[in-house]
């Protein structure tokens, strides 16, 4: 049987106590801020959607972790220059293998930042998105094309039939292309590292969030 507060008020009258014309409601809305379930509830809900946002974060660092390092080995900045040795051996697979990685890892970045709703994550995708539009014109010409949505395809047959020199000239370490790749990975790696450190650093009991970063995330090239 559902109480209703006319059934409460009539027991009221009986016991000889003074009616209040107040809902159930009315006493929910008045101490649920001093309720320790309300709070629990609240800090269970914030701990539910920083868990979430933690979890986004740890992807993005992974996945600007992996393009940061795909960017270096075209680079040659892993004491390996790929581009000299494939001159010397004739042997060009390590150089196609490597670029086809770098716009995988790229086009993986490209996604998490979408898919990670955030000002500072459309920011460093349309970073991205502005320094691949350099050079767009060039990369189709050896089969490197890019879509709507800013991720790229690979003509792998293509990048094969295109010699050595021009592929070093687009991707290797005198690459403005890549090397910008490779500083804007960086800072979205930094910035997914402070955010998963201040999410972590987050606690219940004072209702407080998350420390600070006091990284400038916005200095970019300088």
């Amino acid at each position: 049987m559902r109480i209703t507060a006319q059934m409460l008020n009539a027991q009221a009258m009986k016991a000889g106590m003074p009616i209040k014309h107040s809902t159930l409601l009315d006493y929910v809305k008045k101490d649920k801020m001093n309720s320790p379930l309300y709070e629990a509830l609240n800090n269970n809900k914030l701990a539910t959607v920083n868990s979430v946002k933690k979890g986004s974060y740890e992807k993005l660092d992974k996945v600007a972790d992996k393009l940061n390092k795909s960017a270096k080995v075209l680079q040659g900045n892993d004491e390996k220059d790929i581009f000299e040795q494939a001159k010397i051996s004739g042997d060009g697979s390590k150089v196609y293998e490597s670029i086809e990685m770098f716009v995988d890892d790229y086009n993986d970045m490209i996604t998490a930042l979408k898919t990670s709703p955030n000002t500072i994550n459309e920011f460093y995708r349309q970073m991205l998105s502005e320094t691949s539009d350099e050079i767009k014109g060039s990369l189709k010409n050896i089969g490197v094309t890019f879509n709507d949505d800013g991720t790229a395809d690979v003509d792998i047959a293509k990048i094969k039939k295109t010699d050595l020199e021009t592929l070093e000239g687009l991707f290797g370490k005198e690459s403005d292309f890549v090397s910008k790749v490779d500083f804007i990975s960086g800072r979205i790696s930094d910035n997914a590292e402070a955010n998963i450190k201040s999410l972590s650093s987050t606690y219940n009991s004072g209702g407080n969030t998350y420390e600070a970063s006091g990284k400038n995330r916005y200095d970019f090239f300088g």
